[in-house]
């Protein structure tokens, strides 16, 4: 039985976590993180799913093209029904990760924003074909929704990957590799808005961050 990392609801905020997207300065990320690890522990994900007292832990991070600093395109997926989650199959997403397994943690080696980023790399890894990992994602904010199913046991660590360059640069380092659980890839910004005339396209956490400004001056 595989297990995921999750932490009691009433560990933040009171238990009444924020909806939508919380930005989380530079300066704060660290301590936010090592609140997060403290916080955790794992358990089974077949009982977490069904735990609204529990949050699962979900790095989330969305893959931006930009030429310092324009933004030039987002990379964005489709998931399908080979996608583990069945509640978000068919919804658009601007958004790579999953959950945090067993084998994130390693005793040991480093802190909280080394486990975290690790987890977060081997989703990225296992999800996309990644030529260049330069430079890193950085953590932004946090990722809530208790309107939905699938949101009420979930809540997600965002990050943001700026690849320095071209569309077409982005486009050859980044694209899908299970193509059975999702496709898309990087689109232009006019693409990108076009998709967005229907913002129920989209899964709820990714319609937060598109509000937020995350893709630019979209919404």
């Amino acid at each position: 039985m595989t297990d995921v990392f999750v932490v009691d609801r009433r560990a933040f905020f009171g238990g009444d976590w924020p909806q939508g997207f919380t930005p989380i300065a530079p300066a704060d990320g660290d301590a936010f993180l090592s609140r997060a690890l403290a916080a955790g522990r794992f358990e089974a994900r077949a009982r977490a799913e069904d735990e609204p007292a529990w949050k699962q832990w979900i790095p989330y991070c969305v893959l931006r093209a930009t030429a310092d600093p324009r933004l030039l395109g987002v990379f964005t997926v489709q998931r399908t029904r080979g996608q583990g989650e069945s509640r978000l199959h068919g919804a658009w997403s601007i958004g790579i990760g999953g959950h945090i397994d067993a084998e994130d943690r390693i005793e040991g080696e480093g802190g909280a924003r080394e486990f975290f980023g690790r987890a977060l790399a081997r989703e990225l890894h296992e999800e996309l074909v990644i030529l260049n990992t330069e430079p890193a994602p950085r953590f932004v904010g946090l990722l809530n929704d208790d309107e939905t199913p699938v949101g009420t046991v979930h809540a997600g660590l965002v990050y943001v990957w700026d690849l320095i360059g071209s569309l077409e640069t982005a486009r050859r380092r980044v694209s899908v590799r299970e193509t059975t659980k999702m496709h898309g890839g990087f689109g232009s910004l006019v693409e990108f808005r076009e998709l967005w005339q229907d913002p129920a396209k989209f899964e709820s956490w990714s319609q937060f961050l598109i509000r937020a400004g995350i893709a630019g001056e979209t919404a």
